[in-house]
């Protein structure tokens, strides 16, 4: 519904939709076990993440971009389902290394990158994001019964998004 919206609001808008989606996020990873708060901030967070997707310019509609995105989600898939690893340690890392990333795209909106440049950072997106998807499968695999699965699915829609979106990007 966001990516349809996106028609309706001005360009100059793009930055302060970063910011919106930015706190969003932020709400969702301080809210994320509250009942109501975190469906509610996920709801938000899908419908600024479509206008994002719209202004980034992502080819979401081409077949390479949907052909890239469902071999990382496999992968993540069956990284998830056959590791025997923790992931605890290896989420402990991913967590500051994402910050990073996504602040860095914030730097780059002021200070664009060259082509090559560009690629090689979406290339690392794809990497880390690939690997965030792999923990996050294992962290459901191991999932208890008395668990509420809404705090998981929530970060696993965050991820794919994130992964859907530089799937978009590559190609630029």
């Amino acid at each position: 519904m966001g990516y349809r919206l996106a028609d309706w609001i001005p360009g100059i808008g793009s930055f302060y939709q970063l910011v919106i989606i930015l706190g969003l996020l932020l709400g969702m990873i301080i809210l994320g076990t509250e009942p109501g708060w975190n469906v509610t901030l996920y709801l938000g967070f899908a419908l600024a993440g479509g206008v994002l997707l719209f202004w980034s310019g992502a080819l979401v509609n081409q077949l390479k971009t949907w052909i890239l995105f469902s071999v990382l989600f496999l992968i993540s898939l069956a990284g998830g389902a056959f590791s025997s690893r923790s992931t605890g340690r290896v989420a402990a890392v991913l967590f500051p290394i994402t910050i990073l990333y996504l602040v860095g795209w914030i730097f780059f909106l002021f200070f664009p990158l060259p082509g090559l440049f560009k690629m090689i950072w979406i290339v690392l997106g794809l990497a880390l994001f690939t690997l965030i998807t792999i923990a996050v499968f294992k962290r459901g695999k191991a999932l208890s019964q008395v668990e509420s699965a809404v705090p998981l699915t929530i970060e696993l829609f965050v991820v794919l998004f994130n992964l859907f979106w530089l799937s978009g990007l590559i190609w630029l």
